[in-house]
Protein backbone atom coordinates (compact mmCIF):
# COMPACT_ATOMS: atom_id res chain seq x y z
CA UNK A 1 0.00 0.00 0.00
CA UNK A 2 1.34 3.44 -0.88
CA UNK A 3 0.17 7.03 -0.65
CA UNK A 4 0.60 9.86 -3.09
CA UNK A 5 -0.13 13.55 -2.99
CA UNK A 6 -3.41 14.36 -4.71
CA UNK A 7 -2.55 17.07 -7.24
CA UNK A 8 -6.10 17.48 -8.48
CA UNK A 9 -6.99 21.10 -8.16
CA UNK A 10 -3.51 22.02 -6.93
CA UNK A 11 -3.13 24.86 -9.41
CA UNK A 12 0.13 23.41 -10.75
CA UNK A 13 0.99 23.92 -14.39
CA UNK A 14 -0.27 21.19 -16.69
CA UNK A 15 -2.71 19.81 -14.09
CA UNK A 16 -6.38 20.23 -15.02
CA UNK A 17 -8.77 21.72 -12.50
CA UNK A 18 -6.03 23.55 -10.67
CA UNK A 19 -8.00 25.64 -8.20
CA UNK A 20 -5.56 25.09 -5.36
CA UNK A 21 -8.34 24.06 -2.91
CA UNK A 22 -7.22 20.36 -2.71
CA UNK A 23 -3.53 21.07 -2.48
CA UNK A 24 -1.58 18.82 -0.10
CA UNK A 25 -4.37 16.25 0.39
CA UNK A 26 -3.19 12.60 0.60
CA UNK A 27 -5.12 9.76 -0.98
CA UNK A 28 -4.67 5.99 -0.84
CA UNK A 29 -3.64 4.22 -4.04
CA UNK A 30 -4.47 0.50 -4.37
CA UNK A 31 -6.45 -1.84 -2.13
CA UNK A 32 -5.79 -1.88 1.63
CA UNK A 33 -4.30 -5.10 2.97
CA UNK A 34 -6.85 -7.29 4.82
CA UNK A 35 -6.53 -7.16 8.58
CA UNK A 36 -8.06 -9.12 11.43
CA UNK A 37 -9.15 -8.23 14.95
CA UNK A 38 -6.03 -6.59 16.34
CA UNK A 39 -7.47 -6.36 19.86
CA UNK A 40 -8.07 -10.12 19.83
CA UNK A 41 -4.54 -10.80 18.59
CA UNK A 42 -3.05 -8.66 21.34
CA UNK A 43 -5.27 -10.38 23.92
CA UNK A 44 -3.99 -13.81 22.84
CA UNK A 45 -0.38 -12.62 23.04
CA UNK A 46 -0.95 -11.18 26.54
CA UNK A 47 -2.76 -14.37 27.59
CA UNK A 48 0.26 -16.48 26.63
CA UNK A 49 2.62 -14.05 28.34
CA UNK A 50 0.54 -14.24 31.53
CA UNK A 51 0.43 -18.06 31.36
CA UNK A 52 3.85 -19.14 30.00
CA UNK A 53 2.91 -22.83 30.11
CA UNK A 54 0.21 -22.14 27.53
CA UNK A 55 2.35 -22.03 24.41
CA UNK A 56 0.84 -22.48 20.97
CA UNK A 57 1.33 -26.30 21.07
CA UNK A 58 -1.03 -26.45 24.07
CA UNK A 59 -3.42 -23.80 22.78
CA UNK A 60 -3.65 -25.55 19.42
CA UNK A 61 -5.55 -28.35 21.16
CA UNK A 62 -7.69 -26.07 23.28
CA UNK A 63 -8.56 -23.63 20.48
CA UNK A 64 -8.81 -26.16 17.66
CA UNK A 65 -6.36 -24.54 15.25
CA UNK A 66 -2.88 -25.69 14.28
CA UNK A 67 0.21 -24.46 16.08
CA UNK A 68 1.58 -23.05 12.81
CA UNK A 69 -1.60 -21.03 12.21
CA UNK A 70 -1.56 -19.62 15.74
CA UNK A 71 2.13 -18.70 15.44
CA UNK A 72 1.50 -16.86 12.18
CA UNK A 73 -1.55 -15.14 13.67
CA UNK A 74 0.41 -13.95 16.71
CA UNK A 75 3.17 -12.67 14.43
CA UNK A 76 0.61 -10.63 12.48
CA UNK A 77 1.32 -12.57 9.29
CA UNK A 78 -1.74 -14.79 9.03
CA UNK A 79 -3.82 -12.28 7.05
CA UNK A 80 -0.85 -10.44 5.53
CA UNK A 81 -0.62 -10.80 1.72
CA UNK A 82 1.83 -13.41 0.44
CA UNK A 83 3.77 -10.78 -1.49
CA UNK A 84 4.40 -9.04 1.84
CA UNK A 85 5.69 -12.19 3.54
CA UNK A 86 2.41 -13.31 5.04
CA UNK A 87 0.05 -16.26 4.62
CA UNK A 88 -2.49 -14.37 2.56
CA UNK A 89 -5.53 -15.81 4.37
CA UNK A 90 -8.80 -13.96 3.77
CA UNK A 91 -10.23 -12.85 7.17
CA UNK A 92 -13.78 -13.25 5.84
CA UNK A 93 -13.18 -16.94 5.06
CA UNK A 94 -11.10 -17.89 8.08
CA UNK A 95 -12.48 -19.32 11.32
CA UNK A 96 -9.35 -18.70 13.38
CA UNK A 97 -10.63 -15.57 15.13
CA UNK A 98 -13.99 -17.18 15.83
CA UNK A 99 -12.23 -20.10 17.52
CA UNK A 100 -9.97 -17.78 19.52
CA UNK A 101 -12.97 -15.69 20.59
CA UNK A 102 -14.84 -18.83 21.68
CA UNK A 103 -11.81 -19.87 23.74
CA UNK A 104 -11.62 -16.38 25.24
CA UNK A 105 -15.26 -16.51 26.29
CA UNK A 106 -14.67 -19.86 27.99
CA UNK A 107 -11.88 -18.25 29.99
CA UNK A 108 -13.31 -14.82 30.71
CA UNK A 109 -17.04 -15.30 30.23
CA UNK A 110 -19.29 -13.20 28.04
CA UNK A 111 -20.19 -9.58 28.70
CA UNK A 112 -23.88 -9.08 29.28
CA UNK A 113 -25.63 -5.83 30.09
CA UNK A 114 -22.35 -4.22 31.09
CA UNK A 115 -21.49 -6.99 33.57
CA UNK A 116 -18.33 -8.86 32.67
CA UNK A 117 -18.55 -12.42 33.94
CA UNK A 118 -14.89 -12.61 34.92
CA UNK A 119 -13.55 -15.44 37.04
CA UNK A 120 -13.59 -14.96 40.81
CA UNK A 121 -11.52 -17.01 43.21
CA UNK A 122 -13.93 -18.62 45.65
CA UNK A 123 -13.86 -21.45 48.14
CA UNK A 124 -15.09 -23.76 45.36
CA UNK A 125 -12.12 -22.76 43.22
CA UNK A 126 -9.64 -23.65 45.94
CA UNK A 127 -11.40 -26.96 46.56
CA UNK A 128 -11.37 -27.91 42.88
CA UNK A 129 -7.78 -26.77 42.53
CA UNK A 130 -6.80 -29.08 45.40
CA UNK A 131 -8.74 -32.03 43.97
CA UNK A 132 -7.35 -31.63 40.44
CA UNK A 133 -3.81 -31.12 41.71
CA UNK A 134 -4.06 -34.34 43.70
CA UNK A 135 -5.22 -36.24 40.61
CA UNK A 136 -2.49 -34.78 38.39
CA UNK A 137 0.41 -35.12 40.83
CA UNK A 138 -0.47 -38.64 41.93
CA UNK A 139 -2.02 -39.91 38.64
CA UNK A 140 -5.15 -41.15 40.39
CA UNK A 141 -8.93 -40.99 39.96
CA UNK A 142 -10.70 -38.27 41.95
CA UNK A 143 -14.46 -37.76 42.24
CA UNK A 144 -15.61 -34.16 42.80
CA UNK A 145 -19.29 -33.54 43.48
CA UNK A 146 -21.60 -30.75 44.54
CA UNK A 147 -25.05 -29.40 43.83
CA UNK A 148 -25.71 -27.90 40.38
CA UNK A 149 -24.55 -24.32 39.95
CA UNK A 150 -21.71 -24.21 42.49
CA UNK A 151 -19.19 -23.40 39.75
CA UNK A 152 -17.68 -26.80 38.89
CA UNK A 153 -17.52 -26.30 35.12
CA UNK A 154 -16.04 -22.79 35.30
CA UNK A 155 -13.41 -23.80 37.85
CA UNK A 156 -12.51 -26.85 35.78
CA UNK A 157 -11.81 -24.66 32.75
CA UNK A 158 -9.84 -22.23 34.88
CA UNK A 159 -7.68 -25.00 36.30
CA UNK A 160 -6.88 -26.26 32.80
CA UNK A 161 -5.74 -22.78 31.78
CA UNK A 162 -3.84 -21.76 34.88
CA UNK A 163 -2.27 -24.98 36.05
CA UNK A 164 -1.73 -27.43 33.19
CA UNK A 165 1.11 -27.50 30.68
CA UNK A 166 -0.50 -30.31 28.68
CA UNK A 167 -4.10 -29.75 27.68
CA UNK A 168 -6.42 -32.29 29.33
CA UNK A 169 -9.03 -34.30 27.48
CA UNK A 170 -12.22 -32.53 28.57
CA UNK A 171 -15.51 -34.37 28.07
CA UNK A 172 -18.93 -32.85 28.84
CA UNK A 173 -21.64 -35.46 29.34
CA UNK A 174 -25.39 -35.15 28.90
CA UNK A 175 -28.30 -37.24 30.07
CA UNK A 176 -28.34 -39.02 26.69
CA UNK A 177 -24.72 -40.15 26.63
CA UNK A 178 -24.17 -43.86 26.04
CA UNK A 179 -21.12 -45.93 27.02
CA UNK A 180 -20.07 -46.21 23.37
CA UNK A 181 -20.50 -42.52 22.62
CA UNK A 182 -18.45 -41.71 25.72
CA UNK A 183 -15.52 -43.73 24.37
CA UNK A 184 -16.01 -42.14 20.94
CA UNK A 185 -15.87 -38.64 22.41
CA UNK A 186 -12.55 -39.43 24.07
CA UNK A 187 -11.21 -40.88 20.82
CA UNK A 188 -12.35 -37.84 18.84
CA UNK A 189 -10.64 -35.51 21.32
CA UNK A 190 -7.42 -37.46 20.75
CA UNK A 191 -7.68 -37.42 16.97
CA UNK A 192 -8.40 -41.15 16.70
CA UNK A 193 -10.77 -42.94 14.32
CA UNK A 194 -13.92 -43.58 16.37
CA UNK A 195 -15.38 -46.30 14.12
CA UNK A 196 -13.88 -49.50 15.62
CA UNK A 197 -16.01 -51.56 18.00
CA UNK A 198 -16.05 -50.26 21.56
CA UNK A 199 -13.58 -52.74 23.08
CA UNK A 200 -11.02 -52.16 20.34
CA UNK A 201 -11.54 -48.40 20.57
CA UNK A 202 -10.87 -48.55 24.31
CA UNK A 203 -7.61 -50.36 23.60
CA UNK A 204 -6.49 -47.76 21.06
CA UNK A 205 -7.34 -44.87 23.38
CA UNK A 206 -5.57 -46.55 26.30
CA UNK A 207 -2.45 -47.31 24.25
CA UNK A 208 -2.20 -43.74 22.95
CA UNK A 209 -2.61 -42.39 26.48
CA UNK A 210 0.05 -44.81 27.73
CA UNK A 211 2.50 -43.43 25.14
CA UNK A 212 1.46 -39.81 25.60
CA UNK A 213 -0.25 -39.28 28.97
CA UNK A 214 -2.97 -36.62 29.26
CA UNK A 215 -5.38 -35.99 32.09
CA UNK A 216 -9.04 -36.88 31.56
CA UNK A 217 -11.59 -34.41 32.99
CA UNK A 218 -15.21 -35.54 32.75
CA UNK A 219 -17.87 -32.93 33.54
CA UNK A 220 -21.43 -33.97 34.50
CA UNK A 221 -20.11 -37.48 35.03
CA UNK A 222 -23.22 -38.28 37.06
CA UNK A 223 -24.86 -39.04 33.69
CA UNK A 224 -22.39 -41.85 32.94
CA UNK A 225 -23.54 -45.47 32.86
CA UNK A 226 -21.57 -47.96 34.95
CA UNK A 227 -19.98 -49.31 31.73
CA UNK A 228 -18.65 -45.81 30.95
CA UNK A 229 -17.25 -45.59 34.47
CA UNK A 230 -15.69 -48.96 33.75
CA UNK A 231 -14.01 -47.39 30.72
CA UNK A 232 -12.46 -44.75 33.00
CA UNK A 233 -11.13 -47.48 35.28
CA UNK A 234 -9.74 -49.43 32.31
CA UNK A 235 -7.95 -46.38 30.90
CA UNK A 236 -6.46 -45.74 34.32
CA UNK A 237 -5.33 -49.35 34.71
CA UNK A 238 -3.53 -49.33 31.34
CA UNK A 239 -2.20 -45.76 31.16
CA UNK A 240 -2.22 -44.59 34.81
CA UNK A 241 -3.45 -41.15 33.78
CA UNK A 242 -5.03 -38.57 36.12
CA UNK A 243 -8.83 -38.75 35.92
CA UNK A 244 -11.22 -36.28 37.56
CA UNK A 245 -14.95 -36.98 37.48
CA UNK A 246 -17.15 -33.95 38.18
CA UNK A 247 -20.84 -34.18 38.97
CA UNK A 248 -23.64 -33.84 41.44
CA UNK A 249 -24.05 -35.98 44.54
CA UNK A 250 -25.67 -38.57 42.26
CA UNK A 251 -22.15 -39.32 41.04
CA UNK A 252 -20.97 -40.12 44.56
CA UNK A 253 -24.09 -42.17 45.19
CA UNK A 254 -23.44 -44.13 42.01
CA UNK A 255 -20.21 -45.47 43.43
CA UNK A 256 -21.97 -46.56 46.59
CA UNK A 257 -25.35 -47.46 45.08
CA UNK A 258 -27.01 -50.83 45.47
CA UNK A 259 -27.97 -50.55 41.80
CA UNK A 260 -24.45 -51.76 41.03
CA UNK A 261 -23.43 -55.27 41.74
CA UNK A 262 -21.04 -55.69 44.63
CA UNK A 263 -18.25 -56.69 42.23
CA UNK A 264 -18.69 -53.62 40.01
CA UNK A 265 -18.98 -51.31 43.01
CA UNK A 266 -15.75 -52.62 44.54
CA UNK A 267 -13.93 -52.41 41.21
CA UNK A 268 -14.91 -48.75 40.82
CA UNK A 269 -14.47 -47.61 44.41
CA UNK A 270 -11.09 -49.27 44.85
CA UNK A 271 -9.63 -47.14 42.06
CA UNK A 272 -10.86 -43.80 43.40
CA UNK A 273 -8.27 -42.04 45.54
CA UNK A 274 -10.50 -39.25 46.80
CA UNK A 275 -14.15 -38.19 46.99
CA UNK A 276 -14.24 -34.40 47.23
CA UNK A 277 -17.53 -32.67 48.20
CA UNK A 278 -17.98 -29.03 47.17
CA UNK A 279 -19.86 -26.26 48.94
CA UNK A 280 -21.59 -23.18 47.57
CA UNK A 281 -20.58 -19.55 47.90
CA UNK A 282 -20.28 -18.10 51.37
CA UNK A 283 -22.24 -14.97 52.21
CA UNK A 284 -18.95 -13.04 52.23
CA UNK A 285 -18.21 -14.18 48.68
CA UNK A 286 -21.67 -13.14 47.52
CA UNK A 287 -21.11 -9.73 49.13
CA UNK A 288 -17.82 -9.36 47.27
CA UNK A 289 -19.39 -10.21 43.91
CA UNK A 290 -22.38 -7.92 44.43
CA UNK A 291 -20.14 -5.01 45.47
CA UNK A 292 -17.98 -5.46 42.40
CA UNK A 293 -20.99 -5.43 40.08
CA UNK A 294 -23.33 -2.91 41.71
CA UNK A 295 -20.80 -0.56 43.30
CA UNK A 296 -22.39 2.13 45.47
CA UNK A 297 -25.83 0.54 45.13
CA UNK A 298 -24.65 -2.64 46.89
CA UNK A 299 -26.12 -1.85 50.30
CA UNK A 300 -26.45 -4.46 53.03
CA UNK A 301 -30.15 -4.79 52.20
CA UNK A 302 -29.38 -5.39 48.51
CA UNK A 303 -26.69 -7.95 49.28
CA UNK A 304 -29.04 -9.75 51.67
CA UNK A 305 -31.70 -9.82 48.94
CA UNK A 306 -29.24 -11.35 46.46
CA UNK A 307 -28.17 -13.94 49.03
CA UNK A 308 -31.80 -14.86 49.74
CA UNK A 309 -32.65 -15.09 46.04
CA UNK A 310 -29.66 -17.26 45.10
CA UNK A 311 -28.96 -19.29 48.26
CA UNK A 312 -25.27 -18.90 47.54
CA UNK A 313 -25.48 -20.77 44.23
CA UNK A 314 -22.83 -19.34 41.93
CA UNK A 315 -24.79 -19.89 38.73
CA UNK A 316 -27.83 -18.07 40.10
CA UNK A 317 -25.70 -15.14 41.26
CA UNK A 318 -24.20 -15.00 37.80
CA UNK A 319 -27.65 -15.05 36.20
CA UNK A 320 -29.46 -12.61 38.48
CA UNK A 321 -26.94 -9.74 38.50
CA UNK A 322 -27.18 -8.89 34.77
CA UNK A 323 -30.95 -8.75 35.18
CA UNK A 324 -30.58 -6.47 38.19
CA UNK A 325 -28.47 -4.09 36.11
CA UNK A 326 -30.92 -4.18 33.22
CA UNK A 327 -33.99 -3.53 35.37
CA UNK A 328 -32.23 -0.82 37.39
CA UNK A 329 -31.40 1.01 34.17
CA UNK A 330 -35.01 0.87 32.99
CA UNK A 331 -36.34 1.89 36.40
CA UNK A 332 -33.80 4.65 36.97
CA UNK A 333 -36.49 7.34 37.24
CA UNK A 334 -38.42 5.39 39.90
CA UNK A 335 -35.21 4.71 41.82
CA UNK A 336 -34.35 8.41 41.85
CA UNK A 337 -37.87 9.32 42.93
CA UNK A 338 -37.81 6.76 45.71
CA UNK A 339 -40.89 4.91 44.44
CA UNK A 340 -38.80 1.80 43.93
CA UNK A 341 -35.80 0.47 45.84
CA UNK A 342 -32.82 -1.59 44.68
CA UNK A 343 -34.03 -4.38 46.95
CA UNK A 344 -37.26 -4.47 44.96
CA UNK A 345 -35.21 -4.53 41.77
CA UNK A 346 -33.34 -7.59 43.02
CA UNK A 347 -36.61 -9.28 43.94
CA UNK A 348 -38.07 -8.52 40.51
CA UNK A 349 -34.94 -9.81 38.77
CA UNK A 350 -35.01 -13.00 40.85
CA UNK A 351 -38.70 -13.62 40.12
CA UNK A 352 -38.02 -13.35 36.40
CA UNK A 353 -35.12 -15.72 36.72
CA UNK A 354 -37.30 -18.32 38.42
CA UNK A 355 -40.05 -18.10 35.78
CA UNK A 356 -37.74 -17.89 32.75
Amino acid sequence: MKTTKDTKGSGQAGVPGGSGEESGKLRVVGKAAPVGDEELRLWLAAHIEEHPHLGTPVLARQIGKSRAALDQYLAGKYFLPIENGGQGVDPKRSNIEGLIQAYREKIEGTERHGYSNTFITTRTWYQIQKACSTAVKESVIVVVYGRPGVGKSRCLMQFSVKNMETAPISILCSRNITPRYFVQKIAQAMGLDDRPVTAKLEDRVAEKLRRGPRALFVDQANYLHEKALGTCCYLWEVARIPIVLFGTKDLFDLFMSSRLTEDVRVQLSSRVAMHYPLEGLTIEEVRSIVKRVLGKEATEEVMAAVWKATAGEHRRVDMVLPRVLEIAERKRAELRAGTMSMTQVVQLAASRMMTA
